[in-house]
């Protein structure tokens, strides 16, 4: 009799669980598990509302409620927070059963410079639940990555205003490539003595073609990197780390490259023709998608836009799995 009344406490308490839990579902998807140190971190939280009423997180106390992030190295110790940044979903509501996709930089909110290995999970609460409510944890790594490539120029003087005798302020180009199981990435950074300008994505590594890399008169980086078979893509970075040219080149009767004239110090990109992605070649978009297309939600006031505009890869995990009792 005693076990068959633990056994109904056990039931009723697991049974009391999951009603609890099913109130709202909240799942957390890391874009890739390796990144290069101080490249921007996405994270995709999906909220789905299982409280049969419609969920409004507002200022009054009795709708507030708050999404954050729990994130730990890998000596489980919390990492800390960027002074003055939090996250807020003030004025989102959750109608019942809907499901919103939420696009948090975890790096704007986390000192995450530091190479380690990192776990994060996501929680959600709301006055009108009564509880909080967890993702499963996520794990990511920090890389610096390899060098492979470095040169430090001196700025040109745009504004005029440089005088004889001033010291000539410098940047460094360099780029580096970070491997997993699975493939060779290759990331530009652009930094001084100071300051990290930018962290850039550039390229895969495709078999045992190189890139091309060539520096003009106004310290831009111009480089040309393969792809596919006869197909490169060319980019410049000005030397505060913006991208100033993007498009794709196929081999003809010419092959792409990168030409450097020795007297105006100009870099031109010479050969082939003009490709395009998904006609001349199959373009990896790997669940790729625009930061403003997920928050977009039939017009419906979002949480705040991220500060990184472009496309974001989501991963192949992109669609995240709920557990079976939320299911």
């Amino acid at each position: 009799m005693k076990n068959a009344k633990s056994s109904l406490i056990v039931l009723l308490l697991l049974c009391g669980a999951n009603l609890l839990f099913a109130r709202i579902g909240i799942s957390l998807t890391i874009n890739r598990s390796l990144y290069m140190q101080y490249e921007h971190i996405y994270a995709l939280v999906t909220l789905r509302n299982n409280s049969g009423r419609p969920l409004l997180f507002g200022t009054d106390p009795s709708l507030q409620g708050f999404l954050t992030l729990d994130v730990r190295d890998r000596s489980n110790r919390p990492v800390a927070k960027v002074s003055g940044q939090e996250i807020s979903i003030t004025g989102v509501m959750l109608a019942p059963g809907e499901t919103r996709n939420v696009v948090l930089p975890i790096d704007r909110y986390y000192q995450l410079q530091k190479p380690d290995r990192y776990r994060v999970t996501a929680n959600i609460s709301h006055n009108a639940l009564g509880g909080e409510y967890r993702s499963k944890a996520q794990y990511f790594r920090i890389s610096q990555g390899v060098e492979m490539w470095k040169r430090t120029v001196g700025l040109p003087d745009i504004t005029g205003k440089a005088k004889a005798g001033d010291l000539i302020p410098e940047r460094t180009y360099s780029i580096h490539a970070l491997s997993d199981n699975q493939r060779t990435c290759y990331y530009l950074k652009v930094s001084d003595q100071k300051y990290i300008y930018g962290v850039c994505l550039i390229g895969e590594a495709f078999g045992y073609e190189r890139y091309q890399v060539e520096v003009d008169m106004l310290s831009r980086i111009h480089l040309l990197m393969p792809v596919a078979p006869r197909i490169y893509h060319y980019l410049a970075f000005s030397f505060d780390g913006k991208n100033i040219a993007n498009s794709y080149w196929k081999t003809t009767s010419s092959i792409p490259t990168l030409h450097r004239d020795r007297k105006t110090g100009i870099v031109s990109r010479l050969g082939g023709a003009q490709a395009k992605p998904g006609r001349d070649f199959a373009a990896k978009k790997s669940n790729s998608i625009t930061i403003s297309d997920i928050l977009q939600n039939e017009r419906r006031k979002s949480p705040k836009a991220p500060g990184y505009s472009g496309l974001v890869d989501l991963g192949k995990g992109a669609v995240p799995e709920f557990d079976k009792d939320e299911k």
